[in-house]
């Protein structure tokens, strides 16, 4: 069981910076083909210049998760406004729940996501089970 102490422990990602490459290259892996003028990241994109958020966590020793045990239950993000080619992100995540129901924990991880101006871009929730082997 992963210690509630860690609740409230975050990370923070490097500046990322988004190209008209990586967006094309993620909208071709997603089936995204449109061509419709200025281009836009795609909402789940989010998870690109997020991820590193994520990795900290799963790769923290001290919080330790379980990992191997480990399913990723649910995802939500909201825009305040789109992602373009140009923009620098960085992304904070935030352990905000560490919940027991059963023989699951139920872990809930928070992320902001702010341009260089410190304006906010999106935010999201993650859910994370994990089975008890």
């Amino acid at each position: 069981m992963t210690d509630a102490r860690w609740v409230g422990r975050s990370y923070q990602t490097a500046p990322f910076q988004v190209t008209e490459q990586s967006v094309r290259n993620y909208m071709a892996a997603v089936g995204d083909l449109r061509d419709d003028g200025e281009l836009i990241a795609p909402p789940t994109y989010a998870m690109v210049y997020g991820f590193d958020a994520f990795w900290q966590l799963w790769t923290d020793q001290e919080v330790a998760l379980d990992v191997a045990h480990l399913v990723h239950g649910e995802q939500r993000f909201s825009f305040q406004r789109p992602v373009r080619p140009g923009d620098r992100i960085r992304t904070t995540g935030r352990l905000t729940a560490i919940n027991t129901r059963g023989d699951m924990e139920l872990v809930t991880f928070e992320l902001k996501a702010v341009d260089e101006q410190d304006q906010p871009v999106s935010d999201g929730t993650a859910l994370f089970i994990i089975r008890k082997p």
